[in-house]
């Protein structure tokens, strides 16, 4: 026993004198500052996993020389080689918005927003990995799109911060599901409106994610045409 105890005090200043170390900042758009939330953030050397938040504030666990690689839908993936002297601070990133045609194309049978969202499944692969024993299951299926959420039985903070996470990532993916769907290009199309008034009614009959997935277009049309006429009487 006493062995023991000795042998603890000997290990002990190397395990007290260790702490880890975090690469902090803010990631923002290169072309013009503008905050980017839920940039995913992977030390590969570590093999770690973070998001940025809404405000564009990223955390993730480095060791000087690690590499850390940053990745958004739509913008190129930018890699950090991490040295001492960045983490004294919070170390901004700039990403770079990678150029698309204005016009609408297609692959196949995908649109512009399937082809995005195959693209947040890749980039957020890590978030969507299955869990084993899972609780609740969640699918949706439809436009080549879905979303699962997993509820896992396990406390770790590393699952929580995960679940957190993905239930985040779901929310965001609901909301741009309804502007592909309830886009300013298509009402403004059926109904000719502009500038502010566009904006007023965009804001006010956006439709929920849950209509907008049991809704055929002929449905949104309607809703749409219907919506309008309430829009102009108030007016």
């Amino acid at each position: 026993m006493r062995q023991i105890t000795y042998l603890l005090l000997f290990l002990l200043p190397g395990f007290t004198g260790y702490a880890q170390q975090f690469l902090t900042g803010k990631v923002r758009k290169k072309e013009n500052q503008e905050i980017l939330g839920s940039v995913s953030v992977y030390n590969r050397t570590l093999q770690r996993h973070s998001l940025s938040d809404e405000e564009g504030n990223y955390r993730i666990v480095v060791q000087p020389g690690d590499t850390v690689i940053f990745s958004c839908v739509g913008y190129y993936a930018d890699t950090l080689a991490v040295s001492a002297k960045i983490l004294g601070g919070d170390f901004p990133i700039l990403l770079t918005l990678r150029p698309v045609s204005l016009e609408a194309v297609t692959v196949g049978d995908l649109s512009n927003y399937q082809l995005d969202s195959l693209e947040r499944r890749s980039v957020y692969a890590w978030i969507y990995a299955q869990e084993r024993q899972p609780l609740v299951e969640r699918q949706r299926q439809g436009d080549g799109v879905g979303v699962e959420l997993n509820v896992i039985p396990h406390g770790s903070s590393e699952v929580r911060q995960r679940l957190k996470f993905k239930k985040r990532i779901i929310r965001e993916e609901e909301q741009l599901y309804v502007n592909y769907r309830f886009s300013a290009e298509y009402v403004s199309h059926l109904t000719n409106l502009q500038g502010a008034k566009l904006k007023q009614f965009m804001v006010r009959y956006r439709p929920t994610y849950d209509f907008c997935r049991n809704a055929a277009n002929i449905d949104m049309l309607v809703y749409i045409n219907d919506s309008f006429k309430t829009f102009k009487t108030g007016e």
